[in-house]
């Protein structure tokens, strides 16, 4: 049996087995100490039965975190579960001589799930050029599809989850930033926020520029992946949104899809303005060089009427092809099965078949 190991980090509330201490997986709430408490861990995953099945977790490891004060009495050494992560993340981008790619889900998304859909982008964004590894920050969507309550309840969550994306983040840095030169991987690394995970992504970027007063943002991310996007779409005129974001990349690729059926729901019953996901930018005046756009609009449709065109990040074989190339290192324009539309400035992914 194929086993496909992702790693995460999550602001779920912890749940326990029996004995009180092992954690055995994690709630659509957050953790009862803190908003921004964090759990970092790793999980091998085994292949779906069959195409709609999720991937299965076959073993949870939950790293110990222990801070005295909180976790322990007020003596004894700190020992935080992130250090212990991002090494066996580090040796295994060496050993696999791979990208790392970090993920945003989005709304209605329970831990399981969360996992599943990190191998599954493992997998099928990896290409022969470029394998990929993967880690996840799970926030704590409910997982459920309660029309309104669960949206609200969730976007909620997201919101709150600002400051523990951030800090994750900045945990992260602040580990490769300790690394002696001949210990780095030297792996480019990728981030993707797929639907309401863009919203998480905004309320992140907003809590980083707090903690560092405004300066500029340092660069990370080789590309960011901006996949339909439950996000307004002014959000690149309005520095309080996503205007800073490029500066934590080389690039910024917006996927939508104007047949978008999720984000007309949230456009039309939540009362949104019109979502990047699915129009794209407002404006394409002020548009930072470094954003390129990709309309998916006739690739969106996955033949499944509950992912509402839009799962096409995940299941649509040409944007599969499209993403794998950017991954390996394509110029916006060198990329195959893309045809320019100038009176648009934006990218359009032609189907494969009529």
């Amino acid at each position: 049996m194929a086993i496909s190991t992702v790693h995460f980090a999550t602001n779920r509330e912890e749940q326990f087995a029996a004995d009180g201490t092992t954690v055995v997986g994690f709630s659509g709430h957050l953790n009862t100490k803190s908003p921004v408490w964090l759990r970092f861990g790793a999980a091998d995953m085994t292949a779906p039965a069959t195409p709609s099945s999720l991937y299965g977790i076959a073993e949870l490891r939950v790293a110990p975190e222990q801070i005295p004060g909180v976790t322990t009495g007020r003596g004894g050494q700190v020992q935080l579960g992130s250090d212990t992560v991002f090494d066996g993340l580090r040796r295994r981008l060496i050993d696999d001589r791979a990208d790392l790619l970090l993920i945003l889900h989005g709304y209605g998304c329970d831990f399981a799930n969360a996992l599943s859909n990190a191998a599954e982008l493992k997998a099928k964004w990896s290409g022969r050029a470029k394998p990929l590894d993967t880690a996840i920050f799970s926030w704590p969507s409910e997982g459920t599809l309660v029309p309104y309550i669960s949206y609200v309840s969730d976007r909620d969550a997201a919101r709150s989850s600002a400051k523990a994306v951030a800090r994750a983040l900045q945990r992260f840095l602040f580990y490769i930033q300790q690394l002696k030169r001949e210990d780095w991987c030297n792996a480019n690394i990728h981030l993707v926020a797929h639907s309401m995970g863009n919203y998480v992504l905004r309320n992140a970027l907003q809590a980083m520029l707090s903690d560092l007063g405004g300066k500029t943002l340092p660069r990370v991310f080789k590309t960011i992946f901006l996949m339909a996007a439950d996000e307004d779409n002014d959000a690149f005129e309005d520095p309080d949104k996503l205007a800073r974001l490029p500066e934590l990349a080389e690039a910024v690729q917006v996927y939508f899809s104007r047949v978008d059926g999720a984000l007309t729901i949230s456009d039309v019953t939540k009362g949104n303005p019109d979502r990047l996901g699915a129009t794209g930018p407002r404006t394409l005046t002020s548009l930072p060089q470094k954003v390129t756009l990709v309309d998916c609009t006739d690739v969106s449709d996955t033949g499944s009427v509950t992912d509402a065109r839009h799962q096409y990040y995940r299941k649509r074989a040409e944007v599969l092809a499209d993403v794998r190339q950017v991954i390996a290192g394509a110029a916006p324009e060198a990329v195959t099965g893309r045809k320019w539309i100038p009176s648009r400035n934006c990218f359009w992914i032609k189907p494969s078949k009529p």
